[in-house]
């Protein structure tokens, strides 16, 4: 089983997210509202995979937060945000081990992803 953490900062989608993905049979270890709280929480928890949104509370946004969590060492993370914006999505494909979905977010598609991650294809 893949542990997952989730960075979201509306606590309402944060815990639709878990919910969902506890429903599909993942391990949800924690969330974070902030890229403090995230920090935090990977140290104590130590996660197989991170899903996160762009914009974090903090002073941090999610690809500032991904940069930091890569230097550290290989983590995929996934991306599920609202912004289209051509530069965040070309921001998010030029992060080693990064994938993107936008928001609203479909089950089947981010099972679908979800269990590429956990075979390792991610």
């Amino acid at each position: 089983m893949k542990k997952i953490l989730i960075i979201e900062d509306e606590t309402i989608i944060s815990f639709s997210y878990r919910l969902q993905l506890e429903r599909m049979g993942f391990e949800v270890i924690g969330t974070a509202r902030s890229s403090e709280e995230a920090e935090e929480l990977m140290e104590k928890e130590r996660p197989d995979l991170i899903i996160m949104d762009i914009y974090l509370k903090g002073p941090k946004t999610g690809l500032e937060l991904a940069q930091d969590i890569h230097a550290r060492g290989p983590m995929p993370i996934l991306f599920l945000t609202a912004s289209t914006k051509p530069e965040i999505v070309e921001a998010i494909r030029n992060l080693k081990d990064c994938q993107y979905l936008p928001k609203p977010i479909n089950s089947d598609s981010l099972e679908d992803m979800l269990r590429r991650f956990a075979r390792g294809e991610g």
